[in-house]
């Protein structure tokens, strides 16, 4: 059997979910040849890739100066990362799949999409959820007019983290700026919550593989914790089309909100919400007729698999590649470019090690019912 080489970059972290379905078979053509991690010893599954022989080196230059090389490159780097190992793997001949989001800096776009066009190989990005299937049979939907012009997308996000969530790492969580001047742009929009606000724009892309540019942004940036960039924020993007997409997301309220969602159509809606064990899209005509998309999260392995399919088949392209990555960047750089604004005194949650802010949870839920554009409380 001709097997996928796979070099993973980065192998702590959100890697573990790209990592565990290889080393436990799920893919048997594929086959590990390296993994690049300057932090080793921070991975899960240090001792298995040391049980099956797997070099691991602190850089990519290490691996290709062995003589080593890959077919694929999966890289879970910090954001800041992206741009250059994107390129570095493209130049050494591997298709790519990296983590989202696209990159920090939306000046390093035009060069990823030089290395890709002349290297001749795959790249994909992953927000997991456009590679789902329930995802893409509601934007199949939504492509053939089913429910007529979109109007209103809206989302809502509130995930309180600890202390500890902007200590992990390398000491890039939180940062605008890397020590060597890189954009980070590392934020609760940018990171945690990048996948709905992505979601969004890619749904209203007018093909499978691409996501709506943006018109224009406003942007309302707050903070609780102790960090560089935003940790809070409400953001409304006027969309090519006419669509308009408002984002409200926070790492700072008391309470938790999982992920819900409600898209307004010129003939319907559509709706996702998580309730214990059940997530589902679904959609509601205006004739009464209901849709059932289905669990998004059921599948966050196509877009490994989907990956390693593009090896075999160097026709296949991404459903979310490069272009359909840099409408959100661009709403993240745009956005950006707001003052970010402190909130003053934060409550303390001495249990949980974390601080938020008395009232936000309400404000931030009141604003997404509304569908109104929250500027503070």
């Amino acid at each position: 059997m001709k097997k996928a080489r796979l070099l993973f970059v980065g192998i702590g972290g959100y890697a573990s979910t790209h990592l565990g379905p290889i080393l436990h078979g799920d893919r048997p053509d594929t086959e590990i040849v390296g993994c690049v991690d300057p932090y080793p010893d921070a991975s899960g599954f240090l001792a298995p890739l040391r049980e099956r022989g797997v070099p691991i080196f602190s850089d990519m230059a290490q691996f290709f100066d062995a003589g080593l090389s890959a077919d694929l490159c999966v890289i879970s780097t910090p954001i800041h990362l992206h741009a250059r190992q994107m390129i570095a793997a493209l130049d050494h001949g591997c298709c790519v799949m990296a983590e989202k989001p696209l990159c920090g800096d939306v000046s390093d776009i035009p060069a990823m999409l030089e290395a890709r066009d002349r290297a001749g190989k795959y790249v994909s990005i992953g927000y997991q959820w456009s590679y789902s299937a329930a995802v893409q049979a509601m934007k199949r939907d939504i492509l053939a007019g089913r429910y007529g012009k979109p109007i209103l997308l809206k989302t809502l996000v509130l995930w309180p983290r600890d202390r500890a969530y902007y200590r992990r790492g390398s000491g890039w969580a939180g940062k605008i700026r890397a020590a060597d001047g890189s954009l980070i742009l590392d934020s609760v929009a940018n990171n945690a919550t990048a996948h709905y606000l992505h979601n969004m724009l890619y749904v209203l892309g007018r093909t499978v593989d691409t996501a709506a540019a943006p018109l224009s942004v406003r942007a309302s940036l707050w903070r609780a914790n102790a960090i560089e960039n935003y940790d809070t924020c409400s953001m409304e993007v006027q969309c090519e089309g006419g669509a308009r997409v408002l984002f409200i997301a926070s790492h700072a309220t008391e309470r938790r909100q999982d992920p819900i969602f409600d898209y307004h159509f010129e003939r319907g809606r559509i709706l996702y919400e998580e309730t214990g064990e059940t997530k589902i899209i679904r959609g509601i005509l205006d004739d009464g007729t209901e849709v059932v998309y289905g669990d998004p999260f059921l599948d966050v392995t196509n877009k490994l698999f989907a990956a390693v399919d593009a090896v075999f088949d160097p026709q296949l392209r991404p459903l979310c590649g490069i272009e359909a990555a840099t409408p959100h960047a661009l709403v993240i750089a745009e956005a950006q470019k707001t003052p970010i604004r402190d909130f003053p005194a934060p409550a303390e949650n001495e249990g949980e090690n974390r601080v938020y802010v008395r009232g936000l949870y309400e404000s931030l839920v009141a604003a997404y019912e509304e569908g109104r554009f929250w500027d503070g409380l």
